[in-house]
């Protein structure tokens, strides 16, 4: 067994490699994985590495994987903390406290995932400050998910810390493995020359055909090699009676621990037991369990190099993993629920711990255990641990006696699972043990049915008509919703907000009208703002805002969705940017995925309004490729959508139209009326940075009838600017204004500085000629507007294309230089080469170089003198034999080109152009 490391066999070019590793490691930081099969010698090499690493002067922190606490986040990274206080005292408050409540060793509100990352490697920094540092990490494979999370996490951000990481994993474990990103070094088996060279220096009695042998059944595999020869005797017979070997390195390896374990005492091997079922190897909590005299009672253990006692004399490891494999298999399902008891029953401080020895103690349905469990369950979601949450709830209804309570508890699994973690499968899983369960319906089923049927598959009906039913079954209380009425709630007004029809939101309506007000983030506060964004109270925004004001400390994924979401309609998705953000990343750290998709939505958004559309654009497309990655695509629909807007404003039609036509493809037969608005608002506003009025004043009047603001529409509000500048520059000035009237009568001025300067731009436009630049004047001293650059670019343009319709071409130079170099920054393309067009109007040449003056391509010359006869694009079409959708993307090009804004305009254009050089024509 214990082979003194600095002599090991066969491992000269695995040291040498190891020591360039330490070199590195303690200058500039490294990470190194060993991987290789059970019992090749990863632990070995690991301890070599640590005693070369202290005479090198660096310190040494040891952890390893711990089969049976795979379920308690950051078990793992609690070993490799613990013995750090003195450090831990020395970091700031809130770091410190981080890495206390996440470990179990303070209280306090959950930290977020992504915080317990940072504050650990701040922890480790401020060890190697001192002296450089090598944390060690055995069995990578079988630690828990959190902790693996943290190793990867602080061995990617290495550089310049004087901190090496040296891990181990099995290569068997590799299809269940998630790849952690650190440099990998193969251990592999020795070679026959190696293997005779260890056996003959270690078991110089056994003749050599013995030897060979044992070296031919071991296969190279160390621990394998000195076992077998150990038990071997001269004559070739196994001790103990055992006759050959099996195939199998590690099977065999654990055979012989086995029947070393067999022969100590009963209180040892129960003590064993208690140790390898707690796996953090705390004497304290093991004493507590197992009583009085522990040390003496593993006193057999350790004389047989089975485990170690750290020299503290508060922990106890085990020598190989492989041990506490045949100290668990080698004992009875009682034995081993009667261990998981007297632990339960030592952890009472530690609920998530508790919850779940008491989980594994018991058999029986047993309602006080599934409660106490569901209880570690909530804990786990509060500070981030979905998964957890979700394997503890399965665990609560495997356990509760009443139907009721077990398909409520599954139910709550399957909604976590999609809501939050973003699992479809395992969500779809629990559902269909919920559909085979004889209980009646409840509520938390009916909310995770609704909301897979939603995400996954756009069934807004059926959401609907599940949901609405099921409520309708329930005693509505005197006061707020909790518990599965908020969660339904909340799942019912999802499903009425995509599907935006008025058979849908009108039951919804007349339910949240028996609640009292509630906060911003609850269900009836959310349907309500969706309901008619005008209504919303000056209270409810106060309250709002104070909720934003907290989510820096905010933990719990779900009330950060749901806040951002009543933010999204009241325009203060900014202030909220850090908690969203911070969601998302723990969803790419494998956090909350399901919540992280929401997040990208709401960080696309704030993008769009705040004119970084590049950025808008990527997080709209990395949502897209998230959302077909995992099956969540509705929220694929808002992807495009944010990507058609950053197309429409940036003038790229071609783009603009794809993702429409991809929401309308997808969304138009599922009767998604929402997401088909949204479209019609994007081709609303391409075809107005375009100049083609008449299909703007189409896809706008598609959302609503001017003159009206339907309910649960809030695209009525956002494509208000695009129906009046359509409808004014058609000739539909009563229409203009009738919208403009109803934007104002609802009062969505007060709301946020882009609904005010929405609302003064459009009442400026529908104004009369003597009182539009005052009006205008107005709208662009609105408080806080340069938050919104498109909007106030647009402002700008409208004023001046205003003036110089009443001929005060030197005052409308003012404005639309403003709005072109606006869209210039913007790279808002089509929108400044309106500008540029009004500007030239004026009598001002400069021009942006590319854009009027480019020739038109022969096709396009086509298209436009046809156009400039007074043919309609569709007998435009018929005649070239093109789509009329292709035609109106030559007009689109061909007006900027021209440095026009209108078909009007097209004759005198053409009629303006140089003669074509003969090498151009066709």
């Amino acid at each position: 067994m214990g082979a003194d490391p600095t002599g090991l066999v066969g491992r000269d070019r695995e040291l040498a490699e190891l020591a360039a590793f330490l070199d590195e490691a303690g200058t500039d930081g490294a990470a190194l994985l060993l991987t290789g099969d059970p019992g090749v010698g990863k632990t070995a090499l690991l301890d070599a590495t640590a005693e070369l690493a202290v005479a090198k002067g660096m310190r040494v922190i040891r952890g390893s994987g711990v089969e049976y606490e795979t379920d308690i986040s950051f078990a793992g990274l609690h070993q490799l903390v613990v013995s750090l206080s003195r450090e831990l005292g020395r970091l700031p408050r809130s770091l410190k406290e981080t890495l206390e409540v996440a470990l179990g060793l303070g209280v306090g509100p959950a930290p977020r995932p992504i915080a317990v990352l940072n504050a650990a490697l701040s922890l480790f920094g401020e060890v190697a400050k001192e002296q450089p540092l090598l944390l060690v990490v055995d069995d990578l494979h079988v630690i828990d998910h959190a902790s693996r999370s943290a190793v990867a996490f602080v061995a990617r951000r290495l550089g310049g810390h004087r901190i090496g990481l040296l891990g181990t994993r099995r290569a068997e474990s590799s299809g269940s493995f998630r790849p952690t990103g650190l440099a990998e070094l193969e251990i592999a088996p020795l070679d026959d020359a190696d293997a005779l060279r260890l056996l003959s220096r270690r078991f110089a009695h056994l003749p050599r055909r013995i030897l060979l042998t044992v070296a031919g059944e071991a296969q190279g595999n160390p621990l394998a090699l000195l076992e077998f020869a150990g038990s071997t005797s001269a004559s070739g017979a196994p001790y103990g009676g055992r006759v050959g070997w099996v195939s199998g390195q590690g099977r065999e390896v654990r055979t012989l621990y086995a029947a070393r374990v067999e022969r100590l005492p009963q209180e040892t091997r129960d003590l064993l037991l208690l140790a390898a079922l707690e796996g953090s190897g705390d004497i304290g909590v093991l004493e507590a369990a197992g009583g009085p005299g522990l040390l003496d009672g593993l006193a057999p253990a350790e004389r047989d190099h089975l485990v170690k006692v750290a020299a503290s004399g508060r922990a106890v490891r085990f020598r190989h993993p492989l041990v506490r494999c045949a100290v668990v298999d080698g004992s009875t399902g009682e034995q081993r629920r009667g261990a998981h008891r007297r632990l339960a029953d030592a952890l009472a401080d530690q609920p998530e711990r508790r919850g779940d020895h008491l989980a594994r103690a018991t058999t029986a349905p047993d309602e006080v255990v599934a409660a106490v469990i569901e209880s570690a369950a909530q804990i786990s979601l509060r500070r981030g641990d979905a998964a957890g949450a979700i394997m503890r709830l399965r665990r609560a209804a495997e356990l509760s006696p009443g139907q009721i309570d077990r398909r409520r508890r599954r139910s709550q699994a399957a909604y976590v699972a999609a809501w939050v973690a973003g699992h479809l499968e395992i969500s779809h899983e629990i559902m269909r043990e919920v559909r085979g369960d004889p209980a009646a319906r409840s509520l938390a089923a009916a909310a995770a049915a609704g909301f897979l049927v939603l995400v996954t598959e756009g069934d807004a009906d059926t959401a609907l008509a599940l949901l609405l039913k099921t409520i309708e079954q329930v005693p509505f209380p005197s006061g707020l919703p909790h518990g599965e009425l908020e969660t339904a709630l909340f799942t019912l007004t999802l499903a009425g907000e995509y599907s935006g029809r008025p058979e849908h939101w009108e039951p919804l309506a007349g339910m949240l009208a028996r609640f009292p007000d509630a906060p911003p983030a609850a269900a009836v506060s959310l349907a309500r703002i969706h309901h008619d964004p005008g209504g919303v109270t000056d209270d409810l925004l106060r309250r709002l805002d104070d909720e934003i004001a907290q989510l820096k400390g905010e933990t719990d994924a779900d009330v950060v969705i749901r806040t951002a979401l009543a933010a999204s309609y009241l325009d203060r998705l900014p202030a909220c940017r850090e908690a969203v953000s911070q969601v998302i990343r723990d969803g790419r750290d494998g956090g909350a995925v399901g919540a992280s998709m929401p997040g990208l939505i709401f960080v696309a958004l704030d993008d769009l309004y705040a004119g970084r559309w590049r950025a808008s654009a990527d997080a709209a497309a990395e949502l897209i490729a998230l959302c077909e990655e995992t099956g969540y695509h509705l929220f694929a629909q808002v992807g495009h959508y944010v990507a058609a807007m950053v197309a429409a404003q940036r003038g790229d039609l071609d783009a603009c139209r794809d993702h429409c036509e991809a929401i309308w493809g997808w969304s138009g037969p599922r009767g998604l009326r929402r997401m088909e608005n949204c479209a019609h608002q994007a081709a609303a506003r391409a075809a107005s940075g375009a100049g083609d009025f008449e299909t703007a004043f189409r896809h706008a009047t598609a959302i609503c009838t001017p003159g009206t603001l339907p309910l649960f529409n809030p695209e009525a509000v956002w494509s208000a600017p695009d129906l009046v500048e359509a409808a004014v520059r058609t000739g539909r000035l009563d229409e203009a204004r009738r919208h403009a009237d109803a934007v104002r009568d609802a009062d969505v001025a007060r709301l946020s500085s882009r609904f005010a300067l929405t609302s003064a731009t459009i009442t400026a436009m529908t104004s009369a000629s003597e009182d539009m630049p005052r009006r205008f004047e107005e709208a662009l001293a609105v408080p806080g507007i340069e938050q919104w650059p498109f909007e106030v670019g647009r402002a700008h343009l409208a004023y001046g294309e205003t003036l110089r319709r009443q001929g005060l071409n030197r005052d409308a130079r003012v404005q639309l230089a403003a709005a072109r170099d606006r869209f210039e920054q913007l790279e808002a393309r089509s929108w400044e080469a309106r500008a540029a067009a009004e500007l030239r109007a004026t009598g001002m040449t400069r021009t942006a170089p590319g854009k009027a003056g480019a020739p038109l391509t022969p096709q396009e010359l086509e298209v436009a003198r046809l156009a400039a006869t007074g043919l309609s694009n569709p007998q435009i079409a018929s005649r070239l034999f093109l789509s009329p959708r292709t035609v109106s993307s030559h007009l689109y090009r061909v007006f900027p080109k021209l440095g026009i804004t209108s078909r009007a305009a097209l004759r005198d254009a053409l009629e303006a152009r140089p003669p074509e050089p003969p090498a151009a024509r066709p």
